[in-house]
C-alpha cells in the first residue's frame, strides 16, 4: 500500500551526503513493507537482515566494527547478494533486538559507500540504552500509521481526487452533500478500521469488521509481548497498567490522564517512568496542558498535566467491550463523549508534524487541542457529532485576542463565522503549518 514516507526515502537517496537511515515506530505500522517496496524501485539488490528471524546474524556486530571488518563479514554472510556501492541497500530489520548495529551505523556514515536503512519497533527504548549510539551519523524517520488520505489511497481514491476535495478547505466552500455525506462515511470506517496496514488491507478487500477486530486484537497481543519482553522488571506492571488505562481515561469528561484512575494512591513519582517509556515505544502520544496562550507555546506547558492518545484509533476502538464498532459506523459517536475523536484527530495532526497542547482552566472552560499554524495561535476544538455549539472556543478566541479558531464535526464547511472556522471531520488532514 502506498505511504507518504516513500518520498522521505526517495529525498534521503538522493542527498548527496547520505547518512545510514533510521526508521522507527510501533510495531506493524508497515516499517519493512515501505523498505521492500522502496528497494524493488531505486536498487538492483536489496540485503537483509532480520535479527528477530536470524539470531546468528548478531555475530555480525561483535568486536571490532571498522569498515573493513563489516564488510568483510556481511559480504561472507550472504554470498548470493552483492554489496556495490549504488546499487546495493543494506537493510538492517528490528534490530532493537541488536543494539550494536545502532553502533556500527557510525561506520557506515563514515565510509560514505554504501546505502544503509536500519527500523525496528521499540527503538524509542533500545536507543536511550545504547552508550555509543552514532548522534550526528544518522538521520532519523518516525514512522506510524496510515493517516486518513493513505487510507483513502488504498480505498482507490487517487491524489488528484484528493487534491481536489482540498480545494473546498482553502476555498472555505461547502462540499457538494453527496461527496461530503460519502467523505463522512469513509472517515467513519477509518475511525473504526484503523491505520495499521495489515488491518486496512483485511478491511478494503473483504469489508469484514470481525476480521479487522481479530486482527486489531492480535496487534494488540503482540504490543504486550513487547511490553513483557522490553520493559525492565520493576516497571513492567506498571507499565501494563498505564496502558490499559488509556481507553478509560479517554471515556471520562475530563480527558487528563489521572493516576488515580489506575488505582487509588496512584501518582506520578510511582508511575511516571511508566507513561515514558509509553511514549518513547511510540504506543501512545502525550499531549500537555497550556498554562497561558502565548508563543513560544512549548514554554507555557505544564508537565504534570497531559493527555495520552493512543497511536492508532481502530486498536483503541478494540479495547472497548460490546458492539462499538458498529455503532460508530451508524453515527452514534456520542457515546464515547468525544474521546474516540479526540484520538483520531491527535493522531491525524501529529501525522502531519503540527505540535499540540490542549487547554484546560475549569470543567467549564475546556479546549481539545492548542496549536501553532503560520505563527498564528490557533484553538480547535472537536465535536463527535452534528451539534458544534462551543461556548470555550468563542470565549477563549475573544479573551486572549486570537485571529480565528477551527471546529471539527460531521457538518459541511462553514467559515461565515469572522473568527471560528467550521470544517469537516475528514478535512483535519488537510490542516497543516505551511511555514
Amino acid at each position: 500500500m502506498k505511504r507518504k514516507l516513500i518520498n522521505e526515502l526517495l529525498n534521503w537517496k538522493k542527498n548527496k551526503r547520505t547518512k545510514p537511515l533510521m526508521i522507527y515506530g510501533a510495531r506493524q505500522v508497515g516499517k519493512t513493507y515501505l523498505v521492500r517496496e522502496f528497494a524493488k524501485d531505486n536498487y538492483e539488490y536489496l540485503y537483509e537482515i532480520n535479527f528477530e528471524l536470524d539470531k546468528n546474524a548478531k555475530d555480525l556486530f561483535k568486536g571490532n566494527l571498522t569498515i573493513e571488518n563489516l564488510f568483510l563479514h556481511l559480504s561472507s554472510y550472504k554470498t548470493n547478494v552483492p554489496i556495490i556501492e549504488g546499487k546495493t541497500l543494506l537493510f538492517f530489520d528490528e534490530v532493537q533486538t541488536c543494539p550494536d548495529v545502532l553502533t556500527s551505523l557510525k561506520a557506515f556514515a563514515m565510509d560514505g559507500r554504501f546505502d544503509v536503512i536500519a527500523s525496528g519497533s521499540m527503538l524509542g527504548i533500545v536507543m536511550g540504552n545504547v552508550s555509543s549510539y552514532p548522534v550526528g551519523y544518522v538521520e532519523t524517520l518516525n514512522m506510524k500509521p496510515m493517516s486518513f488520505e493513505e487510507f483513502l489511497w488504498a480505498k482507490g481514491y487517487g491524489e488528484e481526487l484528493i487534491s481536489y476535495y482540498e480545494t473546498f478547505y482553502k476555498e472555505e466552500k461547502l462540499v457538494p452533500d453527496a461527496i461530503h455525506e460519502k467523505l463522512n462515511e469513509l472517515f467513519l470506517q477509518y475511525v473504526v478500521v484503523g491505520g495499521m496496514p495489515e488491518v486496512v488491507d483485511i478491511f478494503v478487500n473483504t469489508l469484514d469488521i470481525r476480521l479487522v477486530v481479530e486482527a486489531q486484537k492480535r496487534i494488540l497481543n503482540d504490543y504486550y509481548k513487547d511490553l513483557a519482553h522490553y520493559a525492565t522488571k520493576d516497571i513492567k506492571e506498571k507499565v501494563r497498567e498505564c496502558y490499559e488505562s488509556i481507553p478509560d481515561q479517554l471515556a471520562m469528561e475530563n480527558k487528563k490522564y489521572q493516576y488515580k484512575v489506575i488505582r487509588n494512591g496512584g501518582n506520578a513519582r510511582y508511575y511516571g517512568t511508566s507513561i515514558k517509556w509509553i511514549t518513547d515505544s511510540g504506543l501512545a502520544q502525550q499531549i500537555f496542558r497550556l498554562k497561558t496562550f502565548d508563543k513560544p507555546l512549548r514554554a507555557y506547558r505544564d508537565p504534570q498535566s497531559f493527555k495520552l492518545y493512543f497511536n492508532d484509533t481502530g486498536l483503541l476502538l478494540a479495547m472497548y467491550e460490546g458492539n462499538a464498532q458498529f455503532e460508530i459506523l451508524n453515527g452514534n459517536a456520542g457515546i464515547f463523549k468525544g474521546g474516540i475523536f479526540e484520538n483520531v484527530i491527535a493522531q491525524t495532526l501529529l501525522q502531519n508534524n503540527i505540535p499540540l497542547y490542549y487547554y484546560r482552566r475549569d470543567e467549564k472552560l475546556e479546549i481539545d487541542f492548542i496549536t501553532l499554524l503560520n505563527n498564528d495561535i490557533v484553538p480547535i476544538e472537536v465535536k463527535s457529532g452534528h451539534n458544534t455549539k462551543s461556548i470555550s472556543l468563542n470565549n477563549i478566541i475573544e479573551k486572549n485576542n486570537i485571529k480565528y479558531g477551527i471546529k471539527l464535526s460531521m457538518n459541511n464547511v462553514n467559515c461565515s463565522h469572522p473568527k471560528i472556522k467550521c470544517y469537516p471531520l475528514y478535512m483535519s488532514i488537510f490542516i497543516k503549518d505551511n511555514i
